[in-house]
């Protein structure tokens, strides 16, 4: 119990402090103009994609923490949502199929908590019900849709 709350903390901070970083470092910019803009057409466009998959990244992390701390039973296909996503990302761009804009520290701190979210989500150490296939394979295909969106489509 204090192992699988101190990871959820732990999933926080990260989550908090990567979605700062990132919304720093993007070229997001919020005009008051923008919200007045009925045609949508930037917020559909590849490069805004592109900007805001980190920020999905990140609030899936967040939510399994929290999940995570509150309600364990559930936070086992946020985890493997946040664990696929994030390594299939490293996996295309290790195969140069997609670019990343990102640090080797900020990849390496994604690989581990993506490596330790899909250990807690298949195993039951941390005294939650295992993942059934199905709904790993569920997260495998939503964490591919989410990378196909952000970067081919």
């Amino acid at each position: 119990m204090k192992a699988r709350k101190s990871i959820g903390i732990i999933f926080l901070i990260i989550a908090i402090l990567f979605c700062l970083i990132f919304t720093i470092k993007s070229n997001l910019r919020v005009d008051v103009k923008d919200y007045f803009d009925l045609s949508f057409k930037s917020y559909f466009s590849l490069s805004f994609l592109r900007e805001i998959t980190p920020l999905i990244i990140c609030v899936i992390l967040f939510y399994g923490g929290i999940l995570l701390i509150f309600k364990p039973s559930k936070s086992n296909s946020v985890l493997s949502l946040f664990g696929f996503t994030v390594l299939e990302e490293i996996i295309f761009y290790w195969f140069n199929i997609i670019t990343l804009d990102f640090s080797i520290y900020v990849i390496s701190i994604f690989l581990c908590c993506a490596l330790l979210a899909l250990w807690i989500a298949f195993s039951s150490k941390v005294n939650l019900k295992r993942l059934s296939f199905k709904e790993g394979l569920s997260s495998l295909i939503l964490g591919t849709l989410i990378n196909l969106f952000s970067y081919y489509i």
